[in-house]
Parts: C-alpha cells; structure tokens; sequence
C-alpha cells in the first residue's frame, strides 16, 4: 500500500486545480468561439436575406417602370387612333332629327316629295304612361346625348332642334338634312303603343349616296 506525504497531496491538489482552470478556460473559448461563429453565420445570413430583398426590389422597382411605360404607350396608341378616326370622321355629316315638339301643327303637308296624299306637319307626340314625360321631350334628350357622342369622334352633327319650343314641320325637317348634304339623316322617336310586348328603336335612314 503507497502512502503519500502531505506535500506530495498538496502538489495533486494544486495540479488538479490547475487543470481545471484549464478546462474551464478552455470551455470558455469554445464558448467564445461557438457564439462568434453563430454571430457570423447570423450576419451572413441577414447580408444575404438584405441582398435578395434589395434584388427584389429592383425587381418590383423596374417591372413597375415597365407596367407605367406600357400603359403610356397604350394611351399614346388610343389617342393617335382617336385622331385618326376624328381626322377620317370629319368629313361625315350627321342630322340628328329628335321627334316632335312641345306643341303640334295640324296644318297639313304632303306626306312626301311629289305626294297628293296630305297629313298634319307636326305632332305633339306620345306621352308616358308612367313618367308623364312627353315624347317630344325625351326624343331632345336622346337627340343631345347622340350629338356629343358622335362630335366627340369627330363626326359633324347638325340638329334640326336643340329646344322644344319650335314649329318645324317634317318636310322642314327634311329639307335641312338635304341642305346639308347630309351622310346620314337619324330620326328619333319613342313612339306609343297599346301593348309592351312592342318595341321601337330608333330609326335611321341613310341618302342615296
């Protein structure tokens, strides 16, 4: 059996401590050295995530720069062919006669060029049954709406009535599209019957040309 002297316990204790020391140490650094790498790895990893979200946003920057181009060029095509339509229409001349007025003329008229058969120049018109507009007054409403529509693609309208208060018989009527020269000759109407299964539209008669 070996017996040790207190020295040579003193010493064993000393070394033993002294090694723990270094193994605490040791750890320490490990530790150190562990977080360093995962704080690396972290910084690395948000650069990268930094550097895609930049790319992204270039990304979005130019397809948004494309989508704005794109949509300036179409407005651009739209408007050169709205003047080219406008520049074609301008040479189309368009009557727009709404039916009726506020009061009627029971003078008579031939019902056509040349005709012997007689009918009163102008009526008042139908009136709704449910609104109780008359049908002169809804006719200059259509009438006006149709001039801006086709002014504002470049045709040039003429309105044989811009206003409820005239007598103009329906030779009249005719006679200043014929004056005019007129492409087209649109009369309107919303004509009365006795039963809804019927329905009107809007008549339009074209010259000989």
């Amino acid at each position: 059996m070996f017996k040790f002297s207190k020295k040579s316990r003193y010493n064993n204790q000393v070394k033993n401590e002294e090694n723990n020391e270094i193994i605490a140490v040791n750890e320490a650094i490990s530790e150190n050295v562990i977080e360093d790498k995962i704080e690396n790895s972290e910084e690395e990893k948000n650069k990268e995530d930094n550097k895609k979200d930049g790319n992204n946003v270039i990304r979005n920057d130019n397809t948004e720069e494309s989508i704005v181009d794109n949509t300036n060029e179409e407005n651009i095509e739209n408007k050169n062919k709205s003047e080219n339509n406008k520049e074609k229409n301008n040479k189309k001349v368009i009557v727009i006669d709404p039916g009726h007025q506020r009061r009627g003329d029971n003078s008579k008229e031939p019902i056509g060029p040349g005709a012997t058969e007689q009918k009163a120049k102008v009526t008042t018109g139908a009136t709704g049954v449910s609104t109780g507009q008359t049908e002169a007054e809804l006719n200059l409403k259509v009438g006006l709406l149709l001039q801006k529509e086709l002014e504002s693609r470049g045709y040039s309208v003429i309105m044989t009535r811009t206003t409820n208060d005239v007598n103009i018989s329906n030779s009249q009527r005719a006679e200043i599209a014929n004056n005019a020269d007129a492409d087209v000759f649109v009369r309107i109407h919303a004509d009365s019957v006795d039963t809804s299964s019927v329905v009107r539209n809007v008549n339009i008669m074209p010259n000989s040309k």
